[in-house]
């Protein structure tokens, strides 16, 4: 008998979730694999929300950031001159919810129902919008009275959400800033100025609309995997963590997933399960795939790899959303900033974090954003705005001194597709990744236009008391020519790569959308994002929750039914 009935790879978001879900029935014994450090959650670097700018930052290495990332590259990128990109990853339980903006928005009901479209069914809007309602404790509706401290329109924030859209019971708390710089306002009321209208449930029924985000916080600290998924059940005794745990590669007899090998503390080790289930990301997942045999045979072949299925799709099909930031130096101190002026005001926040969770410190910056259309003939978005009500930025952006403010312009379908491959058979060494941008489908008008939009914002009189200049790119880039050599020179991503083992029937088809398994082998499931056979219209991390919480019921009914293999 295996070891295990299941070894999951990989701590973050998906894999937390299905420790959690498949460990429910105490027969059932599960074996979470990690690569990082475990527990995270109560780490202070962790818990205060505003730390997520220190993660990037080396000058604020000192701080403990670098333990909880891993650092991925792209190639020489052709469509950006030769440009290559960095790709941090969250590395530890938790993964990338340990050290992202913790913005919670799910996406178009338009996304869902193309991955159904594409070939799978059952993965449409509104069959997952019962796990999207799982999943969440939405606090505005849990905990009346929780949003009174937020001015949005004439009416209370808690009257103007559907309760149909949302859950107040489950694991993962969603809630509204405790503390709102008042520039946030000063956004939405430009924004309206601008011909914009308020949406206060950017996950209810539309999402175009500008309004204040919702985070995974719970009084004012952030909320990981890890603290929602994993610390509740850690007591099952049927549950095991291995932290600090390299995994290699799958094993296989014949075309049965059997196992893993790993490396932990210079030692080599094998575990063997039942089913192996890969929830290691959209870089390390097809990565793992290829080291093991499956993938485009020729390219195995190539670097001398057995195969043990020719699945051309895996690593192909790589997506993520694109984002340049305008830059602005404000003449008041009412963004957030470090400056003599403000030095009062810091201290209060440094108190107002230590006794009453509140301030900058339970804030990301990242308070107030949108959803907008640069085609007039269509009121489905294609950028997502940011404002930040400080200069800090894990992208580009002038670090922390002085008082400023960003406007991030994300587009949320770019069109380009990329790809993950091997360099080597070393599994230490990180596979090559392209992105692919502004090549094949994927031009710069989507961006040019959001920029233009945002600047229509910003332009606004309610942020004439703030605003000095705009400072990067600077008004004089303005002709359709200087904003492509800008965009070429400072786009970047959001860092929600997708697609890389995309469920579907097609050729290029790696993950059953029926059972998670991988196509032509046996005992071997992918769920991450990953699996998303295109990318979502918002950040990913949502999404990925939600299809975790499915996959976790296909899972059981499979074993249920008899059909695990």
């Amino acid at each position: 008998m295996p070891e295990f009935d299941y070894i999951i790879v990989g701590g973050g978001a998906a894999g937390c979730v299905l420790a959690n879900r498949l460990s429910e029935n105490p027969a059932t014994r599960v074996c979470l694999v990690e690569a990082g450090m475990d527990r995270n959650a109560r780490k202070a670097i962790v818990r205060i929300p505003l730390a997520m700018v220190t993660f990037m930052a080396p000058a604020l290495a000192f701080l403990g950031g670098p333990k909880f990332m891993s650092w991925f590259e792209t190639e020489p990128e052709p469509g950006l001159q030769g440009r290559s990109i960095a790709l941090p990853r969250g590395k530890g339980t938790g993964g990338s919810t340990n050290v992202n903006g913790q913005i919670f928005i799910r996406g178009q009901r338009e996304d869902f129902d193309h991955w159904r479209d594409l070939g799978n069914p059952g993965w449409g809007y509104d069959d997952l919008l019962p796990y999207f309602r799982k999943l969440e404790r939405f606090e505005i509706l849990a905990e009346p009275g929780s949003a009174k401290h937020i001015h949005f329109g004439d009416t209370p924030l808690e009257r103007q959400i559907d309760p149909a859209y949302h859950g107040t019971d489950g694991p993962l708390n969603i809630a509204p800033l405790r503390s709102v710089n008042p520039m946030a306002e000063v956004f939405l009321d430009a924004a309206q100025k601008a011909g914009h209208s308020l949406n206060a449930d950017f996950n209810g029924v539309r999402q175009n609309g500008v309004g204040l985000y919702t985070f995974t916080q719970k009084n004012g600290e952030r909320v990981t995997a890890e603290g929602a998924y994993l610390d509740p059940v850690r007591h099952r005794p049927n549950l095991t963590v291995m932290s600090e745990t390299n995994v290699t590669r799958i094993v296989f007899d014949d075309r049965k997933a059997t196992g893993i090998a790993f490396r932990r503390r210079g030692q080599s080790g094998a575990l063997d399960a039942r089913e192996v289930i890969l929830s290691a990301g959209s870089f390390v997942s097809p990565h793992l795939l290829m080291l093991s045999g499956i993938g485009n045979a020729k390219d195995l072949a190539r670097h001398g790899i057995a195969v043990v299925a020719d699945l051309p799709g895996v690593g192909e099909n790589l997506q993520d959303h694109l984002d340049v930031t305008i830059e602005y130096r404000a003449k008041s101190i009412t963004p957030y900033g470090v400056s003599w002026r403000a030095l009062p005001r810091n201290v209060g926040h440094v108190l107002n974090w230590l006794f009453n969770k509140r301030g900058l410190f339970s804030s990301t910056t990242g308070e107030g954003g949108g959803f907008i259309s640069t085609d007039p003939a269509s009121d489905r978005p294609d950028i997502q705005l940011f404002f930040c009500t400080g200069r800090a930025n894990t992208q580009a952006a002038s670090g922390f001194t002085g008082h400023g403010f960003l406007m991030h312009v994300c587009q949320l379908r770019p069109g380009s597709i990329g790809r993950v491959a091997l360099k080597s058979t070393d599994p230490g060494e990180k596979p090559s990744i392209r992105y692919n941008f502004f090549r094949g489908d994927s031009t710069m008008d989507v961006l040019r236009k959001g920029i233009r939009m945002a600047r229509a914002i910003a332009a606004q009189a309610p942020f004439a008391p703030h605003l000095e200049a705009e400072i990067d790119p600077g008004l004089e880039i303005e002709s359709d020519g200087a904003l492509n050599a800008f965009i070429r020179e400072r786009v970047g991503t959001l860092f929600h790569p997708v697609g890389t083992c995309a469920m579907g029937c097609g050729e290029r088809a790696v993950i059953d959308p029926a059972t998670m398994r991988v196509h032509g082998v046996q005992g071997l499931r992918v769920v991450d994002a990953s699996i998303m056979p295109s990318i979502v219209s918002a950040n990913t991390v949502a999404a990925t929750y939600c299809l975790a919480e499915k996959a976790a019921d296909l899972i059981r009914i499979a074993d249920v039914a008899g059909t695990a293999t």
